[in-house]
């Protein structure tokens, strides 16, 4: 588990997609997310990685 990482700011919370590189996604811990211990931050892990991958394979 980690803190920090990429500004949520700087990504587009539908897709995921880097606001400033186009076509760059982010999923998991990249992102400056954290949650409490428990599966919180697997649970984010693997539905921020479904939702990318749903959203690169329909581009």
């Amino acid at each position: 588990v980690t803190i920090g990482g990429v500004d949520t700011k700087d990504v587009n919370p539908k897709t995921l997609e880097s606001k400033l590189v186009e076509n760059l996604y982010f999923c998991g811990e990249i992102l400056d997310v954290d949650g409490d211990c428990g599966g919180f931050n697997l649970q984010w892990a693997w539905s921020s990685g479904s939702s990318v991958a749903k959203t690169i394979a329909n581009s």
